[in-house]
């Protein structure tokens, strides 16, 4: 394989990451991941018995 397939594979993998990084961005797509994992981690906790000690 000659050096130039490889350093355009490693720049479209950077610049797909890039995209797909900013996207998300734009998106709020982080805000609404970290939303359904709270929620998610909220129904967990939620189930399990707790000791009020005081």
């Amino acid at each position: 394989m000659a050096w130039y397939w490889i350093l355009l594979i490693v720049l479209g993998s950077l610049v797909g990451l890039y995209l797909l990084g900013f996207l998300f961005f734009i998106t709020n797509g982080d805000g609404h991941m970290i939303e359904k994992i709270y929620n998610m981690l909220l129904k967990y906790h939620d189930k399990h018995k707790r000791e009020e000690k005081i």
